[in-house]
């Protein structure tokens, strides 16, 4: 969370949940995933260059969500490699998802319902 943005007092409908499986990171968590990710960016990633910070984080993964500074209402889901290096290739880290929270939150929704026992 790089301008004190706290998801916690900011985040709207979504403040004090977030979908299963999903937590909100401790403050040095954040900032380490934060830091992985701008290592990992190589030129001509979608990412290169766009200012984000890390809102959450999947439990037990390398999935982090994070919030564009500058668009107020895009969020990002990444899959970090943890290389320690940029990528050689633009189209990782990969990107699992790019929406509003709204649109988040419905995708996790149906993933969990989708891996329920019918």
């Amino acid at each position: 969370m790089t301008n004190g943005w706290n998801p916690i007092t900011e985040g709207g409908a979504y403040a004090s949940r977030l979908p299963l499986g999903w937590e909100y990171p401790e403050p040095n968590e954040a900032l380490s995933r934060l830091a992985e990710l701008h290592r990992e960016l190589p030129s001509g990633h979608r990412l290169h260059g766009v200012r984000v910070e890390t809102f959450a984080q999947r439990v037990g993964d390398d999935d982090t969500l994070f919030r564009h500074v500058d668009q107020a209402d895009l969020y990002t889901v990444v899959h970090l490699t943890w290389l320690g290096r940029e990528e050689i290739d633009v189209r990782h880290p990969m990107i699992d998802f790019e929406g509003t929270l709204t649109e988040f939150f419905a995708r996790e929704e149906r993933i969990i319902a989708g891996s329920a026992p019918g």
